[in-house]
């Protein structure tokens, strides 16, 4: 049964939009940890945003095969090239690959939680990224 749209699917898919040009460039920034961090955080929550309005307009979400594969930049994917706490950073390796896993999918829903998760993670990292840098600076 299809339940009634309470958003029109262009606004829906305007937001949409707006939401994938702003975390590709989220992606892709050369921001400095932890500041590219909260870009990105701010970009995936408004994704989870622009997806939720989508799945109240109707829209379908058509499923991204191989983005289980999904890879961020460089310096967002090697370990070696991260600052902060590795346990951190490891949540963080764990929200990239489960929004991977939902964009393969074909649940709006599961994709807008995903990136919810993505924001929250990020977030966190910087956060943590801030304390060593301030527990360092007090030591040094």
């Amino acid at each position: 049964m299809t339940r009634d749209a309470l958003v029109s699917s262009n606004v829906a898919m305007e937001q949409l939009g707006k939401a994938d040009e702003r975390w590709g460039a989220a992606v892709r920034a050369f921001d400095r940890y932890p500041a590219r961090l909260r870009t990105l955080a701010q970009a995936a929550d408004f994704e989870s945003r622009a997806l939720t309005l989508a799945d109240l307009a109707n829209v379908t979400w058509k499923a991204r095969r191989g983005a289980s594969k999904l890879r961020l930049a460089y310096e967002l994917d090697e370990p070696g090239a991260r600052p902060g706490p590795r346990a951190a950073w490891t949540q963080f390796d764990k929200a990239i690959a489960d929004l991977g896993l939902a964009l393969e999918g074909e649940s709006i829903t599961a994709l807008a939680d995903a990136f919810s998760r993505v924001a929250e993670v990020a977030g966190q990292v910087a956060d943590a990224i801030e304390r060593e840098e301030a527990a360092a600076a007090a030591t040094g």
